[in-house]
């Protein structure tokens, strides 16, 4: 009796204490309190969560917006479609550590920005920071015959790299009392080149005459370069066109051709169905072995200058023959990433199409507004009274229309008006198309295939949309615990002021 009295009294208690538990949790206000809370929580660990792999994904695509106008810390598409279809490995040695090189100033936080899309892009092309200070066995036991500094940057594939110095991927300028201020990136020029060249099979070949007064053609031979072309130079006097040459340029000659000189460049044209690239002089009078030599292309360079009478296309009011020209042959465009913008060719020579030859096509010519001066022309000479345009002052002619029986094409001459088109000012100018026109008539002219790819300098103008490091981690604390914080307390406040209600 006293047990079943006992178990009775147990069961009476336990069942008030659930009554009491039950009550509890039937109270409206702890109902809402809980609601708050665990919306407070979830809200908590979703941007926990959100901000965790946004950072997981960041490491591995590129999910960032680069909201400049020349758009400096993105690859262009050229680069992004050729290192997207890449088949051999790559690897690209950046000698500092990371943190170092990108944190030394904004132009290396850019360069190393552009840097990493590479890796981002391709699965194929690997990073590696060495911190060479850390690591002094890498400059003793590789590439013992290059000069390798902090910063520099080796570009490898299998047993072929290139190697960049910091000072090649930056365009420096100087003002007029010598001081030096950096005005373009060169990063991805020279980055994507390096990899075209360390994985191509072969460079084609553009041998440079030498021995008649030829100009400073450095700024476009390292465009050339850049572009993945083997440039070698031939002394005329003493050495022959080598016969795997792809296309022969004579720049700028002060000087007629010699009997000599001429029977080399047609003989090697004659054998080897290859192409004569010619930048004329403008300043060359009197020159009858060129002009023989060009007249079998059925051109020829005309006497005079050319002069612009209309001023929405001259670059300067000081002078009519500083002028853009208009794109005429479509064939040489159609790869261009911005056909919209203009190709300037000053102090231009006329040229002109003889026997109006069939294989002969205008690439470049002045306007309708144009006209030719005479180099003999009086002082009160009428610009006006002397139009007499379109005035071609590029064009590339053949000798026969199709290849012959053995599929070798016919050899063609490409015949510009004035080399200074192609001066160092002109092919690093942003608001110009002149290196990305001339490298791909270029490209066009000896069927190279991967003509769409295409590399120039990008503008680091003052007005471009940039942050330093200190509002980079005020952005990044902000999001990272401001935000997150500021959340938290308005979901405690809210849930504290619910449970008082």
């Amino acid at each position: 009796m006293k047990k079943r009295e006992k178990n009775r009294k147990s069961f009476k208690l336990n069942l008030q204490i659930s009554q009491r538990v039950s009550a509890i949790f039937k109270n409206r206000k702890l109902k809402r309190g809980s609601i708050a809370s665990s919306i407070t929580a979830a809200i908590i660990i979703s941007f926990v969560l959100l901000n965790v792999a946004v950072s997981a994904l960041s490491a591995k695509f590129p999910l960032s917006w680069d909201l400049t106008d020349s758009k400096i810390f993105t690859l262009t598409d050229q680069s992004r479609n050729f290192i997207q279809s890449l088949e051999k490995e790559v690897e690209i040695d950046l000698l500092n550590d990371e943190k170092t090189f990108s944190e030394s100033n904004e132009y290396f936080k850019q360069a190393n920005t552009v840097l990493k899309q590479y890796e981002k892009f391709s699965p194929k092309i690997k990073i590696n920071y060495i911190d060479v200070e850390k690591n002094p066995s890498y400059l003793q036991n590789n590439y013992q015959n290059e000069k390798l500094d902090t910063n520099s940057i080796v570009v490898k594939c299998q047993e072929k790299y290139k190697v960049i110095s910091i000072n090649d991927i930056f365009d420096v300028s100087y003002n007029y009392y010598g001081r030096s201020g950096i005005t373009a990136s060169k990063a991805e020029q020279e980055l994507t080149s390096a990899i075209i060249y360390v994985t191509s099979e072969n460079q084609p070949i553009i041998s440079v005459l030498k021995g008649y007064g030829e100009q400073d053609y450095s700024a476009f031979a390292n465009l050339l370069k850049k572009n993945n072309y083997n440039v070698v130079e031939v002394s005329m006097l003493t050495e022959n066109i080598p016969e795997d040459s792809s296309c022969i340029l004579f720049f700028g000659p002060e000087r007629d051709l010699d009997k000599t000189g001429v029977e080399k460049i047609e003989n090697h044209l004659n054998s080897n169905n290859t192409d004569l690239i010619f930048f004329a002089n403008p300043k060359l009078k009197s020159c009858p072995n060129i002009d023989t030599l060009l007249a079998k292309y059925d051109v020829k360079i005309g006497a005079g200058l050319i002069f612009e009478t209309d001023n929405k296309k001259l670059t300067t009011n000081m002078t009519l023959f500083e002028a853009v020209n208009e794109y005429v042959d479509s064939k040489y465009t159609e790869n261009l990433k911005s056909a919209g913008t203009p190709v300037l060719v000053p102090i231009c020579r006329p040229i002109e199409i003889l026997n109006a030859n069939e294989n002969a096509s205008t690439l470049l010519q002045y306007s309708e507004t144009s006209g030719i001066v005479p180099t003999d022309a009086a002082k009160d000479f009428d610009f006006k009274a002397h139009i007499s345009g379109p005035i071609p002052s590029c064009v590339v002619s053949s000798r026969g229309e199709n290849a012959d029986s053995q599929g070798n094409k016919p050899s063609r001459v490409l015949l510009l008006g004035s080399y200074l088109a192609l001066a160092e000012d002109y092919l690093s100018a942003t608001s110009l198309n002149n290196s990305q026109y001339f490298v791909n008539a270029i490209n066009v002219l000896v069927n190279r295939e991967n003509t769409g790819i295409i590399i120039e300098s990008k503008s680091l103008k003052s007005n471009e949309l940039g942050i330093n490091s200190n509002q980079a981690n005020l952005i990044g604390f902000i999001v990272t615990l401001i935000l997150p914080l500021s959340i938290l307390s308005i979901g405690i406040i809210v849930f504290i002021k619910r449970k008082n209600k």
